[in-house]
């Protein structure tokens, strides 16, 4: 960061350390304003006396977001996912979804006064995760981006693939892209396959597998047929050499033929036979690898309103409309290129419709530059999307150090979880400058069955040989009724005592 052109002011020193604090308050301690009442530990990392204040890590945040910090941080995130994908060896799996915060405001807003609330309206931020899990992985978040209120799906898809470089890899590395039903319509399904997305989703409704008379393509464990067919209505339109497919899967298969119900999961590539006699499976792997990253991410302070100020702006119906005309100029141009008309009255004729054309897209040009911009949101102009990926790089690194383990519930920690075990745990530290090493005295969990989940977790953070102020830093439980004799055998030259 201190690199670029424009660097933010400050050594890369001074800037690593703001943002080591700044990562140390994001998660899992929960947002700004408990910053200060759990940062007591900080003078480890930092060797200042006391806690930096909210207000500075506020505004160095928000100056380093205003340098490039943001798509910094983002870069390390996606690099984080590629590295695990290319050590596997193997294609990855996608899951997109959206995320809405919800925040309050006296402001003009996206919604009518809730309640007994007074002015006071819900509105929300929306944003696109995704996801990446790997074969036999630990599911990583790979890339978030910010939205207006009543952002439909296909907003985060188009952000994420907007990045070149994150096309490509995608393209070459993922498998299967899957997301919810919100974007099963036609248009975007057509617009994933012009991108050569190969998405899974499943439609609104439901219907009976009774009613298909073609020969099953498969059956499932219980014996019940599975109807694949062409999805003739997103085939329309596509490039040539796309095979969408309709799969007709039922609704609860364990229920074998007694039930009748079944659902329509859209494909942009054939499944195979495997996978398809267990869709449902497939499909519903995004609760676990997506949906519930995302819920352990906002327990621990994801869904916190970091950037307060609200900009005015056009409500979406009104950039819904302007899209459209824009659609409809295109058109117009296009129209009027191809226009040739062979003889004189057909040539008067004609440029009376596309001049009537032309000035009916004026008018509703004009129309729509009239309606003032009165709606408030919150825009990506200040440091929370630099903070939620910061909060996404800590996240990855936990996720991949705990799928180290060979327990099976360290593997599946939240980090609310790893925070109540360890983290958020008292500690002591002791300094030893002539061997160059901090040792953190962990304080220990009465119970024995999470004590000895509190020693994994020990464990799997000194393998990674983490270091602070160029000193080796170890991990260590805590013995109370051996800690007088641990301080006086380490004959140790500073040790600060140290809570939550």
């Amino acid at each position: 960061m201190a690199a670029q052109p424009d660097p933010p002011a400050g050594s890369a020193t001074r800037i690593a350390q703001h943002l080591s604090a700044l990562v140390g308050r994001l998660m899992p301690c929960g947002g700004w304003m408990a910053g200060e009442r759990h940062a007591d530990a900080e003078p480890i990392g930092t060797e200042r006396r006391r806690p930096y204040d909210e207000s500075t890590l506020r505004k160095r945040a928000r100056e380093l977001a205003q340098h490039g910090g943001t798509d910094l941080v983002a870069r390390a995130v996606e690099a984080s996912v590629e590295q695990a994908v290319a050590v596997s060896a193997t294609k990855a799996v996608a899951y997109t979804d959206i995320f809405d915060q919800v925040y309050w405001t006296k402001k003009p807003a996206y919604a009518a006064p809730i309640g007994s609330r007074g002015n006071r309206l819900l509105a929300a931020t929306y944003f696109g995760m995704t996801f990446v899990q790997a074969e036999a992985g630990a599911s990583l978040a790979y890339c978030v981006s910010w939205h207006k209120p009543a952002s439909p799906l296909q907003d985060g898809l188009e952000a994420l693939l907007a990045a070149p470089r994150r096309a490509t890899w995608l393209s070459t590395n993922i498998q299967r892209h899957i997301w919810d039903r919100g974007g099963s319509g036609r248009p975007i399904l057509q617009w994933a396959i012009a991108r050569r997305i190969p998405y899974l989703t499943v439609t609104n409704g439901s219907t009976r597998w009774t009613r298909y008379r073609r020969p099953p393509k498969v059956y499932t464990h219980s014996r019940v047929p599975v109807f694949v067919r062409r999805d003739v209505a997103v085939r329309r339109g596509c490039p040539k050499g796309a095979t969408p497919e309709e799969v007709i899967f039922p609704a609860h298969p364990s229920k074998g033929r007694a039930s009748t119900k079944a659902l329509r999961y859209r494909t942009a590539v054939p499944l195979p036979k495997d996978d398809l006699r267990q869709l449902d499976r497939v499909y519903k792997s995004r609760w676990p690898r997506n949906e519930n990253p995302i819920k352990a991410l906002v327990a621990v302070g994801f869904d916190r309103n970091l950037d307060r100020g609200l900009t005015l702006t056009s409500s979406r119906g009104t950039d819904g409309r302007l899209a459209r005309v824009q659609k409809r100029e295109q058109v117009l141009r296009d129209k009027i290129a191809a226009f040739s008309p062979p003889t004189i009255s057909k040539l008067i004729g004609g440029a009376r419709r596309l001049l009537r054309e032309k000035v009916a897209c004026a008018q509703q040009r004009a129309t729509i530059a009239a309606i003032p911009n009165n709606k408030g949101a919150r825009m990506d102009t200040g440091a929370e999307l630099l903070c939620k990926n910061l909060m996404l790089l800590a996240y990855n690194f936990l996720a991949l150090l705990l799928k180290r383990s060979p327990i099976d519930e360290v593997r599946t920690m939240t980090p609310a979880r790893v925070h109540e075990l360890l983290l958020g745990r008292g500690l002591l530290s002791t300094e030893d400058p002539t061997a160059h090493r901090t040792t953190l005295w962990i304080e220990p969990l009465p119970s024995p069955t999470e004590r000895s989940l509190q020693e994994e977790l020990v464990r799997l953070f000194n393998e990674k040989s983490l270091s602070v102020r160029g000193q080796h830093l170890s991990l260590r439980i805590r013995d109370p009724n051996d800690q007088a004799h641990q301080l006086r055998s380490a004959d140790l030259s500073q040790a600060l005592l140290v809570s939550e």
